[in-house]
């Protein structure tokens, strides 16, 4: 019965937060302080700054993959509770914002985290519009 529950909760977050438009932030650069962007930081996503780029998620696979880490996150019971780790990007859609680091391995959503590595398809999508290296690991 559990499971049940937990899979359409998952389910309802998915086709819900699929359709919605979802911008993608990157900044890997120093925040105000001169410091990176530590989770104590992530205000920067929000403030006007020439060193942010940001773009619409189009690719419905990604959308879809963004939706079930932010699922993932709420009903997980293990969850990580994250370190001051280096964010470098932000999925934002409407008030909801799921923040990765550099690696887009690690994901935050408010105060809680989750180690989830992206497909190759989704990872390559990102790196490949902010022209970073597709090898990254």
């Amino acid at each position: 019965m559990i499971k049940i529950r937990y899979f359409l909760l998952i389910l309802l977050i998915v086709t819900s937060c699929a359709n919605q438009k979802v911008v993608m932030y990157y900044y890997n650069g120093l925040n105000i302080n001169n410091n990176s962007t530590w989770g104590s930081s992530l205000q920067i996503f929000f403030m006007e700054n020439r060193d942010m780029m940001r773009m619409p998620v189009r690719d419905k696979n990604l959308k879809n993959e963004i939706s079930i880490i932010k699922g993932k996150i709420i009903s997980k019971n293990s969850i990580i509770v994250p370190d001051d780790g280096n964010y470098t990007f932000a999925f934002i859609s409407k008030k909801d914002t799921l923040f990765a680091d550099d690696q887009l391995e690690f994901w935050r959503y408010k105060d809680k985290g989750i180690s989830y590595k992206l497909n190759d398809s989704s990872k390559n999508i990102i790196l490949k519009h902010y022209k970073l290296n597709p090898n990254q690991q």
